[in-house]
């Protein structure tokens, strides 16, 4: 076929599928994978193969994997990781290995995902909602839990009798303990924060736990007003009303949390986050999982 610019003023020949042909063979490549759009290149190295008379590996392709939430350019992301657009290769937005990695996904939740995908022709379309799914079967069971409040508003409860809150570690494993969110009290006042957006749900008059602590009724909306109802965790009333994560004003740590978009929000995590060191993958209850990369 004449080549476009120079017609057939030269022999040529594609020299990438060439010495793919020369390495396959050289390297005993027994297996080659590959997607389906380099069929064509799979022909050319038979053609290679044949004229030597060299022994054939087994060509295997396969389809089209989009994920249909992630948007999957190495160009795209060595461009923005080289000009700062993203904090390096890690950063969420690349969606590349290393930032999978210091999210938390296990790599066998990548595997098993992969695997039970197998090798088709047919172009597939899956969630990253898969993968979520099996690294919460991988890591749910040993992460711990930890209370976690964006953009807190400070509430203060009269009538407490508690020096703190006695919270489990994992709820599915009691026998790994608990931990004490401290309460301190001045006469039996307590200032806790609460998110914004569970508050702008609540009414005069409704009944709801803070998780692990005790049940409130809202007295007043503007400014928030509560009154402790009671300790009981079996109140039918407080079971079926919103139950609602908690922090205490004093002793709370300073935490930011990196969102699948890149994007960051701050807030405070109750005083057990302090003890949780680096790499430890966790749960902040009712928000998410994480995992801690700085201290």
């Amino acid at each position: 076929t004449e080549h476009p610019r120079v017609g057939s003023k030269y022999r040529v020949w594609p020299l990438l599928e060439y010495s793919w042909g020369i390495d396959d063979h050289e390297l005993g490549v027994s297996h080659i994978i590959r997607g389906k759009d380099l069929v064509k290149e799979g022909k050319i190295e038979q053609f290679i193969w044949n004229i030597y008379n060299w022994p054939q590996p087994e060509l295997i392709y396969y389809g089209r994997l989009k994920f249909q939430d992630a948007t999957l350019s190495k160009s795209k992301s060595s461009k923005e990781v080289r000009d700062g657009t993203y904090t390096g290769w890690d950063d969420p937005r690349t969606w590349s290995l290393q930032s999978l990695e210091k999210r938390g996904i296990h790599p066998d939740a990548l595997r098993k995902v992969m695997l039970d995908l197998g090798l088709s022709i047919v172009d597939i379309s899956i969630s990253m909602k898969s993968v979520y799914a099996e690294n919460r079967k991988i890591r749910d069971a040993g992460a711990p839990r930890v209370f976690f409040v964006h953009e807190p508003e400070w509430v203060i409860v009269h009538g407490n009798k508690l020096d703190f809150a006695k919270v489990p570690i994992h709820p599915d494993f009691p026998e790994r303990g608990f931990r004490k969110i401290p309460l301190h009290t001045d006469n039996g006042a307590v200032e806790v924060g609460l998110q914004k957006s569970d508050l702008k749900n609540l009414k005069k008059g409704d009944l709801f736990r803070l998780k692990d602590f005790a049940n409130f009724v809202l007295t007043k909306v503007h400014p928030v007003h509560l009154k402790l109802e009671s300790y009981d965790v079996d109140d039918v009333r407080a079971v079926n009303g919103p139950i609602i994560h908690w922090i205490p004003k004093e002793g709370s740590v300073p935490a930011e949390l990196t969102l699948v978009d890149g994007s960051v929000i701050r807030g405070l995590a109750e005083p057990e986050l302090k003890k949780i060191p680096v790499d430890t993958f966790l749960q902040f209850e009712r928000v998410g999982f994480a995992k801690i990369n700085k201290k």
